[in-house]
């Protein structure tokens, strides 16, 4: 996921869950954790969607540090509705977070 989407993503649950209200080092915190949630969630459907091909190129991506941009052009081509998948995944964390 490319910078411009992360930080999108960082102000949409900033407003959802109302955390502009919170000083900047816990602001940070919560983000962080958040942001580790939806990134394990994306990298276990993003695995379980990918053919045995497929999967082993992303592994190998992975371990020699491809740059994130690369790697995300690379998953909209392999997997169908990737970007909408991702949007799920985040919608279902923050609801999960706010009815919690």
């Amino acid at each position: 996921m490319n910078q411009k989407n992360q930080d999108k993503i960082k102000e949409d649950i900033m407003q959802y869950l109302g955390l502009n209200k919170l000083s900047q080092d816990k602001q940070d915190e919560i983000l962080a954790k958040i942001g580790e949630i939806i990134l394990k969630k994306i990298f276990i459907e993003t695995v379980d969607k990918l053919g045995e091909t497929d999967r082993a190129e992303f592994e190998k991506m992975l371990k020699e540090g491809t740059d994130a941009d690369s790697i995300e052009k690379f998953l909209n081509t392999k997997i169908e509705n990737y970007d909408m998948i991702i949007s799920r995944i985040v919608e279902e964390v923050k609801n999960d977070i706010k009815n919690s």
